[in-house]
C-alpha cells in the first residue's frame, strides 16, 4: 500500500487488490438501491441517536430516581455501570455474531431487546430491578452498535462510504450531547421513568422500518467456528478492565477489588491478544491494528471520546453546584454545543478529503484542547466565556468523530468490515469510560486536598459527608450556622473549582500529545499487510 504525506491512501501506480478502491465493487458487498440505501442509512442513524441518547440522559434522572426508589450513591453509580460495562464488554463478541449470523438479523433482534429492556427500566420497582434491566440495555446495545459500520460498508462503496459513515457517527455523538437537554425537558414534565420510556416508540418505529429496508449481509467467505474462546477472553478482558475503571474513583485505585478487576482485565485482554494471533478463524483479527491508519483512528476516537465525556461529566455539575443554574437551564446550555458540533460535522468528511488525515487529526485535537484550556480558567469569568468554549470544542470535536471512523473503515478490506465496526465501538467506550474515571480521580483528590484545611470544625460525619462530593458539601453547609455554612459552601465550591482546573489543564495535554502522535504516525507508511483473508 501507498500512504501519501497526510496519511492518506494512494491510488498510484501500485494496485492492493486487498484494498478497498472505488471502482470495484467490494467482495461481500451489497448492492441496493439509492433511496432504499438511504432509507437504511436513516435507521442506523435513528439507532446511534437513541445509543448515545442513553449514555447521558440517565445521568441527568439519578436523582429524581434516588428519591422513588431510595437507592443510595452506590446503587444510582451501578444504574450508569452496568449499561456500559456490558455493552463494552459484549461489542467484540457482537461483531463477531453478526459478521456470522447476519448483521441485519443481530442487529434488529438486539434493537428490540434494547426496546423490551427500556420499558422494564421505566417501570422498575426497585433499584435491584433497574440495574438489571439497564444491563440488559446494554446487551442489545452492543448488537445494534457493533454491526452498525459493517452494514454502512457493505451498502456503500469507498467513495461515498465517508459522508455516510460521517452521518451516522454525528448522530451518536450528538445523541450524547442531547442526552442531557432531553432528560431536563422530560423530567420537568414526567416521572423519571420516561427517560427511559421515551426510547420504546422510537424504537419499534426503527424495527418495522429497518426490517424493509436494511439489507443482509456477513462476512465474506466461509464462517467458519465461533471462536468462543476469544469471545470469553474478551469478555473477561474488557468487563475487568472496565469495572476497575468505573469502581476505581469510588473506591480508591488501591482498594483490593479495584486492583484484581484491573489485573484480570489486563490478564484477560493479554491472553485474549496471544489467542487471537493463533487461532484459524480469530473473533477478532488484531492484526488490522499493524495499520498505522486504523492504530491512529482507533486512538483517535478513544482520546476524543475520553474528551468528550469528561466535559458531559464536569460543566453539568459545576453549573449547578458552583454557578446555581436550574437544571433546565444547564440543559439548554448544551445546545450550543450541539448545534454547532452537528454543523460542523457535516463539513468533516469534506474537510477529510481536503487536508487529509493527518492535519485533520491533528488540527482538531489542537483546536479541541484550546477549548479545554478555556473551561480551565473559565471558572471566575461571566458565563459566556464558558458558552464560547462549548463553540470552540463543538468545532474541535467535530473532526474528531467520523473522519477517524473513515479512516479505520477505508484502511480496511472489506473481509475486515466487522472488525473495523467493533475496534471503532471499543474504542469509544473504553474512551468515555476512562474519561469520567481519570477526571473524576482528579478532581476528587484536589478537592479533598483542598477541603481538608476546613473539615476539622465539622463532625466525623459531616466531614467525611462533605469531604465525598461537592453535593454533599452543600447538604452539610445548610445544616449549619449561617457563618459556619457559608465559609464551607465557599471553601467547597473554590475546592471544585480548583479541582476541575486541574483536570481540565491534563485533559488539554492529552489531547496535545494525541495531536502529536497522529501528527507522527499518519506521516508514515503501513508496514506489510498482515490482515488475515
Amino acid at each position: 500500500m501507498i500512504t501519501n504525506r497526510r496519511g492518506d491512501l494512494s491510488l498510484g501506480s501500485m494496485h492492493d487488490h486487498g484494498r478497498l478502491h472505488p471502482h470495484h465493487q467490494e467482495p461481500g458487498g451489497t448492492l441496493v438501491g439509492a433511496r432504499r440505501r438511504s432509507l437504511a442509512l436513516g435507521i442506523l442513524c435513528l439507532c446511534a441517536l437513541t445509543s448515545g441518547v442513553d449514555l447521558t440522559i440517565t445521568n441527568v434522572a439519578l436523582p429524581e430516581i434516588g428519591r422513588a426508589l431510595d437507592a443510595g450513591t452506590d446503587e444510582l453509580q451501578w444504574t450508569i455501570d452496568a449499561y456500559n460495562l456490558v455493552l463494552a464488554g459484549m461489542l467484540v463478541l457482537g461483531g463477531a455474531l453478526a459478521d456470522r449470523e447476519g448483521r441485519r438479523r443481530v442487529f434488529l433482534v438486539s434493537y428490540a431487546v434494547f426496546a423490551l429492556a427500556s420499558l422494564a427500566a421505566a417501570f422498575s420497582p426497585s433499584t435491584g430491578a433497574l440495574i438489571a434491566a439497564r444491563a440488559v440495555m446494554g446487551l442489545g446495545a452492543a448488537g445494534v452498535t457493533a454491526p452498525a459500520l459493517a452494514i454502512i460498508a457493505s451498502m456503500y462503496p469507498p467513495d461515498k462510504r465517508g459522508r455516510a459513515i460521517g452521518t451516522f457517527v454525528v448522530f451518536g455523538a450528538t445523541g450524547l450531547a442531547v442526552g442531557p437537554i432531553a432528560g431536563g425537558l422530560l423530567l420537568d414534565h414526567f416521572w423519571w421513568g420516561s427517560v427511559f420510556l421515551v426510547n420504546v416508540p422510537i424504537i419499534a418505529v426503527g424495527i418495522v422500518l429497518g426490517a424493509r429496508t436494511i439489507p443482509e449481509s456477513r462476512a465474506p467467505g466461509p464462517a467458519g467456528r465461533l471462536d468462543l474462546v476469544g469471545a470469553v477472553l474478551s469478555v473477561v478482558g474488557l468487563g475487568g478492565l472496565l469495572f476497575g475503571i468505573i469502581e476505581g474513583p469510588g473506591r480508591g485505585w488501591t482498594a483490593p477489588v479495584v486492583l484484581l478487576a484491573l489485573g484480570i482485565g489486563v490478564v484477560g485482554l493479554a491472553a485474549f491478544v496471544g489467542w487471537e494471533l493463533r487461532t484459524s478463524s480469530p473473533l477478532f483479527d488484531v492484526r488490522i491494528l499493524r495499520r498505522a491508519p486504523v492504530a491512529t483512528g482507533a486512538i483517535t476516537l478513544l482520546v476524543a471520546y475520553l474528551l468528550l465525556t469528561s466535559y458531559l461529566f464536569l460543566n453539568p455539575q459545576y453549573l449547578q453546584d458552583v454557578r446555581g443554574e436550574s437544571i433546565v437551564s444547564v440543559g439548554l446550555m448544551f445546545v450550543p454545543f450541539a448545534v454547532v458540533f452537528g454543523l460542523c460535522s457535516l463539513q468533516a468528511q469534506r474537510i477529510l478529503q481536503r487536508l487529509g488525515a493527518r492535519t485533520t487529526i491533528a488540527l482538531g485535537l489542537i483546536v479541541t484542547a484550546g477549548a479545554i484550556v478555556v473551561f480551565a480558567f473559565a471558572g471566575t469569568r461571566p458565563l459566556w466565556v464558558m458558552l464560547a468554549g462549548t463553540v470552540v470544542l463543538g468545532i474541535g470535536l467535530s473532526v474528531l468523530i467520523a473522519p477517524p471512523s473513515t479512516v479505520v473503515m477505508n484502511n480496511l478490506p472489506a473481509a475486515k468490515a466487522g472488525d473495523g465496526s467493533s475496534l471503532n465501538f471499543v474504542s469509544r467506550f473504553v474512551g468515555a469510560s476512562f474519561g469520567v474515571a481519570v477526571v473524576g480521580s482528579l478532581l476528587a483528590s484536589a478537592y479533598v486536598r483542598d477541603l481538608d484545611p476546613v473539615l476539622p470544625a465539622l463532625d466525623p460525619a459531616q466531614a467525611d459527608k462533605a469531604r465525598g462530593s461537592l453535593q454533599g458539601a452543600l447538604e452539610v453547609a445548610d445544616t449549619l450556622p449561617p457563618a459556619t455554612g457559608d465559609a464551607l459552601a465557599s471553601a467547597a465550591r473554590d475546592a471544585f473549582d480548583r479541582g476541575a482546573t486541574i483536570a481540565y489543564l491534563a485533559l488539554a495535554a492529552l489531547a496535545l500529545i494525541a495531536a502529536a502522535v497522529a501528527w507522527y504516525t499518519l506521516d508514515r507508511p503501513d508496514g506489510p499487510e498482515q490482515t488475515t483473508r
